[in-house]
């Protein structure tokens, strides 16, 4: 606590002198440095686009009144931030303070305008303060659920959503933490919520979306495994007939066994002790992408669709919002930067349901 303390006067004393160093430079230099950010943001959104799925047509979307949108981003918690400024030495602290964080990650989500947005290191006392000014930018009557990591970590996984086309009919927060188990010996959490269309025509037609933050440590893959065990286990009997949308921070490669677990392939793991898991698909955003650097440029950030025939309706992908290139991502270099808040990238897709 004391250590976070100290990062945060340190962080706040080195922005003052960072901005009044930045208010003394002349008005072209100001300029340079505006249309730098600019052709930034340009840049980056010209890699950012969304790309129709399947057969598409011109005339418009024809389950227009039972799709949505869904985001999902792990916006880096100001306090982790603080705990591992190591990794951030590079990054002008100007960029790295929460005002200017929640700045642009704000600019982000009013931009892409999701219908749902799955959030992880989400800081539980930031949370109010940006689903109030997501409320102000799109207008929409946002409510959310919210479950933060066990133990003495502040942060944690939280759903947002449109309670204007959705109802809420039932959540439920999972934390991954058993004493009973000897591989569930971290804090992570899971969070699910179930919904239905508030329009008439479609309340028949209910979805489930998960979102969760697995354990960071690369040489702990069977400690993930676990965790995606009991995700599953505990979205089998949430979901019953239910089609699901899956997403999160996986801190795993998409040919790790975690990942194999969740699509349908074993990997290292016995499923033979608990009721058949749902199994996913995972929307692909991209070839030679990347949503995050871990000593290089990597995918562990996802969003998958359940499969199999349990559910009463099903879950059709409709687009997706690619991630950028590895070599986009090279370019771009270190991330926060001035226009991007987080140091993942932003996942998105449009689903519907039929």
């Amino acid at each position: 606590m004391y250590k976070s303390l100290l990062h945060n006067v340190t962080l706040k004393a080195t922005s003052r002198i960072i901005s009044r160093s930045v208010s003394s430079q002349a008005k072209g230099t100001s300029g340079k440095h505006k249309q730098k950010a600019k052709e930034m943001e340009s840049s980056h959104d010209r890699n950012r686009r969304w790309t129709p799925l399947g057969d598409q047509t011109e005339g418009g979307d024809p389950h227009k009144g039972s799709s949505f949108k869904v985001v999902s981003y792990n916006i880096l918690a100001q306090d982790l931030l603080l705990e591992h400024l190591f990794l951030y030495v590079g990054i002008p602290h100007e960029f790295l303070s929460w005002q200017r964080r929640q700045q642009n990650l704000l600019r982000e989500l009013l931009k892409l305008d999701p219908d749902i947005l799955c959030l992880q290191e989400m800081q539980f006392d930031h949370l109010p303060v940006l689903v109030q000014r997501l409320r102000i930018g799109n207008g929409k009557k946002l409510a959310y659920v919210y479950k933060k990591k066990t133990g003495c970590r502040t942060d944690g996984c939280a759903i947002v959503y449109d309670s204007s086309k959705f109802k809420l009919l039932d959540h439920q927060a999972v934390e991954l933490r058993d004493q009973a188990v000897a591989l569930l010996n971290r804090d992570n959490v899971a969070l699910f919520a179930k919904f239905r269309f508030r329009k008439q025509q479609e309340q028949q037609k209910k979805f489930v979306v998960a979102t969760t933050h697995l354990l960071f440590n690369p040489k702990r893959s069977d400690v993930r495994c676990a965790q995606v065990k009991r995700i599953l286990e505990q979205l089998h009997s949430f979901s019953t007939d239910t089609p699901i949308v899956l997403t999160g921070d996986f801190n795993s490669l998409p040919d790790s066994s975690p990942i194999e677990f969740l699509v349908g392939k074993n990997g290292d793991v016995d499923s033979t002790d608990c009721p058949k898991p749902p199994h996913f698909e995972i929307i692909d955003s991209g070839k030679g992408t990347a949503s995050t650097y871990q000593n290089e440029w990597v995918i562990v950030d996802y969003i998958l669709r359940s499969l199999g025939s349990r559910s009463r309706h099903k879950l059709l992908p409709l687009s997706v919002y690619l991630l950028p290139t590895i070599n986009r991502c090279i370019g771009t270099g270190q991330i926060p930067n001035y226009c991007l808040g987080s140091d993942h990238y932003a996942l998105g897709a449009v689903f519907t349901v039929v």
